[in-house]
């Protein structure tokens, strides 16, 4: 009885990932186009959240109700008392798990205690990031930590949708539009340069892949890392496409989410045989392919779908990719022939020199905008983030602890600043409201105070400290955390992010299993 209920959970589970990580990405409603898109993705997110996680929920009541009349009363009570003192042990091996629950148990605390009624609990209007969404997302988690063991088809499948949005993106920026998206559009809409593929504008977009790139190279590299050319060369091509399209989106975010997650990929496979040679392979085709689809943008005069003023336009024109695709693959045979020793040399030197770049590029971009204005900085997320700052100097200990509720940074702003959230008063977004800060960690400081920032901090610490052996959850953990600095919580990644951290829990659980089990037999053959 007890298998088939967990083999009966295990499925629900598999059904909840792919609707989530496949049928999620993909789905939007054929006439619609890009309206109301942000809208049918949460709608489906929530019912398929619901259904599953209640379907589970009910079966393990049900199994809880069948062992308590088992027992009696007081050898139940007696069990309590005996065990209250493992709680905290449970905690301390348990780490994630409890800072997830504290982080849900923080949104529910704030929801009750704030004055916005509705809002904090459903999220403000196409956003949805109330108390419910939260404790969904939770969910999720719990839910693959417990039961999504063995799930890898499913991950393959996920990494697959991913492919086919960037697929279709970039061939929305040849003027192609396969689905329909951008019907009634044109050249120098807003909608035109910003929205893509079957997710919505770039932001989302770059927020969707810092969850997915992660998930994708690691897949790679274990193909790699066995042998298996066939997958390699598949799931090779797939990243290729997928950095290519963080390249040509047009936000600065999407390029540091590629950047990142490269970075971390190679240095996380620094000592593994054999590993190093596919990435820089995967690295030079996604160079090549970023100078072939340049050249055909140009030769079909689509460059004007590129955004105008970002990053995007350089890119495609920049004709240094192939003689970076040179060096990466002069790289990749140097490496090859030298022995094991001197290629950790030539590791540490090459992720040193990166590194170093990287400090090169920040120093001077750093340099290059002073003397303009802060508050115009990134779009104006600079005045997003100084009036973060102010309403929450200004808020009581109540508000400071707890927040306004979760969702409720526009609501709360407006009360405590003049003209709230407006930050435009001409062009796409003149009086538009913003419902976050462009920054989780002050969106998350204001809706759920200190307290709940102190658990979402938790959620990234102990996970980095636990999984510290998982390369997935250390790129994972690593480009969310990063790209939440710039970004916001929506339907696309956050609710990735807490699924994909319950998947490395269950992997961390079986590896923890097999270790004991190993041990035990080498006792008994002792």
């Amino acid at each position: 009885m007890e298998n088939r209920r967990e083999e009966f959970l295990k499925t629900v589970c598999q059904i909840y990932m792919a609707a989530v990580l496949v049928v999620l990405p993909l789905y939007y409603i054929p006439g619609n186009g890009y309206y109301k898109l942000g809208d049918s993705k949460y709608y489906l997110y929530r019912n398929i959240s619901l259904i599953c996680m209640g379907i589970c929920l009910a079966v393990q009541i049900i199994a809880v109700v069948r062992s308590c009349r088992m027992e009696n009363s007081s050898s139940s009570g007696m069990y309590m008392r005996k065990n209250g003192g493992k709680i905290i042990r449970w905690c301390r091996e348990h780490s994630v798990v409890t800072a997830v629950c504290l982080y849900g148990f923080c949104a529910l605390l704030s929801a009750i205690c704030s004055s916005y009624g509705r809002t904090a609990w459903v999220g403000e209007w196409e956003w949805y990031m109330g108390a419910v969404t939260i404790c969904l997302m939770v969910g999720g988690f719990l839910m693959a930590a417990d039961y999504s063991g063995q799930c890898i088809r499913i991950l393959y499948l996920g990494e697959a949708a991913s492919v086919i949005v960037a697929l279709i993106g970039l061939l929305q920026k040849l003027g192609y539009d396969p689905l329909g998206l951008l019907k009634g559009y044109v050249v120098g809409d807003w909608e035109y340069t910003h929205m893509l593929s079957t997710l919505g504008n770039n932001n989302w977009l770059s927020g969707y892949y810092s969850v997915m790139l992660p998930l994708s190279l690691s897949l790679f590299c274990k193909a790699a890392e066995e042998g298996r050319r066939a997958a390699s060369i598949l799931l090779g091509g797939g990243n290729v496409l997928v950095v290519m399209m963080l390249f040509l989106q047009g936000s600065d975010g999407g390029v540091m989410v590629a950047c990142v997650t490269l970075w971390i990929c190679f240095w996380s496979s620094r000592k593994k045989n054999g590993l190093w040679e596919p990435l820089l392979v995967l690295l030079s085709g996604a160079c090549v392919g970023m100078l072939l689809w340049g050249k055909v943008m140009q030769s079909l005069g689509t460059y004007d779908i590129l955004l105008q003023d970002g990053i995007a336009r350089k890119m495609a024109v920049w004709q240094g990719w192939f003689l970076l695709a040179v060096v990466c693959l002069l790289f990749c045979g140097i490496h090859y022939a030298l022995p094991e020793k001197k290629k950790r040399a030539l590791q540490i030197g090459a992720l040193c020199g990166s590194l170093l770049l990287a400090a090169g590029v920040i120093i001077w971009y750093i340099l290059k905008l002073q003397g303009s204005d802060f508050v115009e900085w990134g779009n104006r997320r600079g005045m997003l983030w100084q009036m973060a700052w102010q309403g929450f100097c200004r808020g009581d200990l109540k508000q400071k602890l707890l927040g306004a509720g979760p969702d409720c940074f526009a609501a709360y702003l407006e009360q405590v600043l003049p003209g709230g959230t407006v930050l435009f008063d001409k062009g796409y977004f003149a009086g538009s409201i913003f419902t976050n800060a462009h920054n989780e960690w002050l969106t998350t400081l204001i809706n759920l105070g200190v307290l709940g920032t102190t658990a979402y901090a938790a959620v990234f610490l102990t996970a980095l400290r636990k999984y510290r052996r998982n390369s997935m959850a250390i790129m994972l953990l690593f480009t969310y955390g990063m790209h939440s600095l710039i970004s916001f919580q929506q339907v696309l990644n956050t609710p990735f992010f807490f699924l994909l951290l319950g998947v490395c829990e269950a992997e961390q659980r079986m590896n923890q299993q097999y270790n004991t089990d190993t041990h035990e037999e080498s006792i008994e053959v002792g």
